[in-house]
């Protein structure tokens, strides 16, 4: 069995594309930016259009998929993937790096995990890229001013739109449990949970 560690991003490794993530997330944040522009207008109008198709025509989608071409070895599904991560991150209070996005919703708060075990098992059965944007939303709003690492959440958004994309294309599955996105996240899930109980 693989010992792979399952809170490492698999898609944006390097780190010129972690960082053309993070400077644009940061802009988000920005209501009057040094070139001019406002871009919490973008972040707004991420908010309003319609999830996660609405997000392909926008300036804010268009400037991060530029910035990210020269970094990423983009596949048939990721343009929709990249859709799907604008429109939920959007809804992030703040870019929190310092664990894997679904240790942090395992992690408790007010003696419960931000996102419920009953919502992270439906978020782990979802089989549709609406129903993925939908609920992982909901996943980022529930973590309120913790914020989330955006990193791990594009990351793993790109893996499940490309697991996604190869059973619809009916390709084999990935061998290997431990690259499968409903295993590292579930995986990470879990330690949350496990590190408050020895902790207690």
């Amino acid at each position: 069995m693989s010992e792979m560690d399952t809170s490492k991003p698999v898609v944006f490794t390097g780190q010129a594309a972690t960082g053309e993530i993070r400077r644009w997330y940061s802009y988000l944040q920005e209501r009057y930016h040094h070139d001019g522009g406002n871009g919490r207008a973008w972040r707004a109008e991420l908010r309003r259009c319609a999830q996660p198709y609405g997000a392909l025509t926008t300036e804010s989608f268009q400037v991060l998929m530029q910035s990210l071409r020269n970094h990423v070895n983009f596949q048939p599904s990721d343009t929709l993937a990249l859709a799907i991560f604008a429109s939920v991150v959007a809804h992030a209070r703040k870019d929190n790096p310092q664990e894997c996005f679904a240790r942090q919703l395992g992690k408790e708060h007010k003696s419960t995990p931000y996102l419920s075990r009953l919502r992270f098992d439906r978020l782990l059965a979802i089989r549709t890229p609406t129903e993925l944007c939908s609920q992982l939303t909901r996943a980022v709003k529930l973590r309120g001013d913790e914020g989330v690492n955006v990193v791990s959440l594009a990351d793993g958004i790109f893996q499940w739109m490309r697991e996604w994309h190869a059973r619809e294309q009916c390709l084999p599955a990935q061998s290997d449990p431990f690259k499968r996105i409903s295993v590292r996240w579930a995986s990470e899930y879990l330690q949350a949970k496990e590190k408050v109980s020895v902790k207690h």
